[in-house]
């Protein structure tokens, strides 16, 4: 639904999910991303990544 005069605008983008530890349920950590106006390739790439990420203990300098 858009207002009367207005473009409807589509909003694209990729939501990401991990998570890890699964079979320790007290440490599962979980992580979700949503980026926009991303193409799959890069997606697919950053996904690989951000599996690696999640529940890696930060260093200083790299918060995540």
């Amino acid at each position: 639904m858009t207002s009367p005069g207005r473009k409807r605008e589509i909003l694209q983008g990729v939501f990401s999910r991990v998570a890890v530890r699964l079979d320790q349920p007290g440490n599962r950590e979980d992580r979700v991303w949503l980026d926009l106006r991303v193409d799959l390739d890069w997606a697919e790439t950053e996904l690989r990544n951000r599996v690696y990420l999640v529940g890696r203990t930060p260093t200083p300098g790299n918060p995540t």
